[in-house]
């Protein structure tokens, strides 16, 4: 009963935030299309215990609003995603292919190279927006903050 009101909500025009670990809710409850790469991967295959990773930003999303196309984000456990050929589930941010560790830990960096960290999809007249990361955890990457207040105040 509360996913469907969840989605009734975002297809009336609400937005739905999702962080870190609870955007698998909105993948297998809400529709959202992507497929999470670090899911039920062992510590040995993919482990970022608290790391600073680097991530192109797409420019035209309305959740990009006054941040350049280079940040980093603070990643701790976090899911990446594949994406389908769709038009309702945009990349927002995505791990470039080399030089992704800025600081810190990270085994089975190829796992999440190439992918999506923050998904901008559309639901009815509304929008689900998933964080493949801790974007309040603004004193470590300071502009991931930035994003989560813009997908606050999206209209």
């Amino acid at each position: 009963m509360g996913a469907d009101a969840l989605r009734e909500f975002a297809a009336g025009g609400g937005t739905l935030i999702f962080l870190n670990r609870a955007t698998g809710y909105a993948i297998s409850r809400l529709g959202v299309n992507a497929r999470n790469v670090t899911e039920n991967l062992s510590a040995k295959e993919f482990y970022s215990p608290g790391s600073l990773l680097n991530v192109k930003l797409d420019l035209r999303d309305p959740l990009t609003r006054g941040l350049p196309e280079d940040i980093t984000i603070w990643s701790e456990g976090s899911p990446a995603w594949v994406l389908p050929d769709t038009r309702d589930e945009t990349p927002v941010a995505n791990c470039p292919g080399g030089n992704l560790l800025a600081s810190g830990w990270l085994l089975g960096e190829k796992t999440i190279a190439g992918k999506t960290a923050l998904i901008d999809a559309k639901s009815g007249r509304g929008r689900v927006i998933l964080f493949g990361m801790r974007p309040n955890t603004a004193r470590k990457a300071i502009l991931t903050f930035k994003l989560f207040f813009n997908a606050l105040t999206m209209n």
